[in-house]
């Protein structure tokens, strides 16, 4: 049984087994924080799961803002911790494309500061990125289906458990900024005294 969560943009959390069981969804881009706790729990009583039979955790590793990213990671760590389960951390972009078709797509999804993460894909492998650019730039990529990314738990459950029956390494827990937080630590005041 895997519990995946993702807060590249709102937060959400599925339980799957082969497929997905439940879900809960939080639109807020803002209260990760306070909606993590909330989503892990619902969409294991919709499963109608206890943490026991939870045997893996698979969470979105980004591309995306700082915050929210970090809530759900150190959500999933930590449960998986805890419990003494395996962790597997999954790109977005990877996740959204897998639940697509198209055989050349050009994913994009908001990086805040005017720019988006880009990724493209031929035949559902990825050929570039994850990357930082500027939307207009997206229209330099000819031939590509552009399609603006959304990612959710239920993305990253499903691809998870594609790349896991290929074998893949999906080892990688580091979060994927691609660029440095928003924010800064101040210079600190002079005291004179």
């Amino acid at each position: 049984m895997l519990l995946a969560i993702d807060t590249s943009a709102g937060t959400s959390v599925a339980v799957l087994n082969t497929n997905v069981l439940a879900m809960a969804t939080f639109d807020d881009p803002f209260g990760h924080a306070e909606n993590v706790g909330i989503a892990i729990a619902e969409a294991m009583t919709k499963a109608g799961v206890t943490a026991s039979e939870i045997t893996a955790v698979a969470i979105g590793r980004g591309p995306a803002p700082y915050t929210g990213l970090r809530v759900g990671m150190a959500a999933g760590l930590a449960f998986a911790q805890a419990r003494g389960i395996p962790t597997y951390g999954v790109m977005v972009l990877d996740a959204v494309a897998h639940s697509m078709s198209t055989p050349k797509l050009l994913l994009h999804a908001d990086a805040k500061r005017k720019e988006v993460f880009v990724a493209g894909y031929e035949s559902g492998v990825r050929t570039f990125g994850p990357a930082v650019m500027q939307p207009e730039e997206l229209e330099s990529f000819a031939g590509y289906e552009k399609v603006q990314a959304v990612c959710d738990a239920s993305m990253v459950g499903l691809f998870t458990l594609d790349q896991l029956a290929k074998g893949a390494d999906l080892n990688d827990l580091s979060a994927l900024y691609l660029r440095s937080p928003d924010v800064s630590p101040s210079p600190g005041k002079r005291v004179s005294g």
